[in-house]
């Protein structure tokens, strides 16, 4: 069988791109062990049935493992961070995956409304050196009009997300969903170009990706580009960008007069009781809840040693919508929101083929409506 004369520089970036071990590739090519480094110091081929299959295990297009210089990547721009409780870790390959995704979404949408003419909106930027609280304030204020009544008035915490999501969508902020496992961040951005993107994992409960939300909506505010990892919380966050990004999260859903006039009443005296009580009531996650209540001095960090994140996980197979079956185009529109419509137009305008819609979106035009 003729073998593909691969570039030994283009597979080597994109199996270091991919997260995957060579062993790990070795084993699942069903090689060798030691075949994928042989390749990629140019002292073999694979052949074509091994090269179909490299190409599907690393999810690259066929004519990148001919360059002789790689492409740039999405992550160089995304800064690893790590709050409540993370301290280290490496992204795993399906969160490598989500944000070449959203990356190559985001430069389809941004040249869409280019070609569309379409006016960008504004809105605001702040600094690290800023009060996230204050801030927070602001921008719910000014740029949402949420009263902590209507919040409150949401029937579930996934009403509340679809509620928050496209009130940000709204701010020309693409908002995308991927499933990254426990293991991978909560969510990401891309904040330094236009449109901004938040990407936000599915693995967590509904409470949680609110949060999630509003954090990385710091970091577009801030334009600190980061993918967030999370664990239990037993201290407060050392990076300072994220503990101004949790604290305006925080701040945004959970606006401290109002918590301490809902909490005023509250006949327990056990942290963990009043801030399940007031997720509950605001539709956010308890680990969220809590930490604004360490914030207004009615927890301290000790509580999150009680406090078992997992419970937040995701239930096994989702909660879909009674009588709604979650066919293949409902799943593309949850992942990419609100900018389907944009795509749309655009595919009416005669702007982009049925085959663009099919490459960058995996979706044909009548399921974008």
């Amino acid at each position: 069988m003729a073998l593909v004369p691969v570039s030994s520089q283009a597979l080597s970036w994109a199996v270091t791109e991919s997260g995957i071990s060579k062993s790990d590739l070795d084993q699942s090519l069903d090689v060798p062990k030691g075949t994928v480094d042989r390749w990629i110091d140019g002292d073999s081929q694979p052949n074509q049935t091994q090269f179909k299959k490299l190409k599907l295990l690393l999810k690259r297009p066929a004519s990148l493992f001919f360059m002789e210089t790689p492409p740039p990547t999405a992550e160089s721009d995304v800064a690893m961070r790590f709050s409540l409780g993370a301290k280290s870790g490496s992204r795993s390959p399906r969160e490598r995956i989500a944000l070449r995704d959203a990356f190559r979404v985001r430069n389809f949408v941004g040249d869409l409304q280019d070609d569309l003419s379409r006016s960008r909106r504004d809105y605001p930027t702040a600094s690290t050196n800023e009060d996230p609280e204050v801030v927070a304030m602001r921008v719910r204020e000014e740029l949402f009009g949420v009263s902590l009544e209507q919040q409150m008035s949401w029937s579930s915490a996934a009403s509340a997300f679809r509620q928050w999501r496209g009130l940000i969508e709204r701010m020309d902020i693409l908002v995308f969903l991927y499933s990254l496992g426990e293991r991978s961040a909560r969510g990401f951005s891309f904040a330094t170009q236009r449109p901004p993107v938040i990407g936000v994992s599915t693995t967590w409960d509904n409470s949680v990706r609110v949060y999630t939300l509003f954090h990385e909506l710091g970091h577009v505010l801030t334009r600190t580009s980061s993918s967030c990892r999370e664990d239990m919380a037993t201290k407060p966050t050392t990076d300072p960008v994220e503990r101004w990004c949790e604290s305006f999260a925080a701040s945004f859903l959970m606006p401290r007069k109002e918590v301490e006039h809902l909490t005023s009443g509250q006949a327990s005296s056990d942290p963990i009781a009043t801030a399940t009580w007031v997720a509950n009531k605001l539709r956010v996650s308890s680990n969220s809840a809590l930490l604004r209540l360490v914030e207004i001095g009615r927890a301290d960090w000790s509580d999150f040693r009680r406090l078992q994140s997992h419970f937040e996980k995701k239930r096994a197979g989702g909660r879909p919508i009674p009588g709604q079956i979650r066919t293949r185009d409902i799943v593309r529109r949850d992942k990419y929101g609100g900018c389907l419509s944009l795509v749309h137009d655009a595919y009416r305008a005669g702007l982009v083929s049925e085959s663009d819609i099919r490459t960058y979106l995996q979706m044909v035009p009548e399921e974008l409506k």
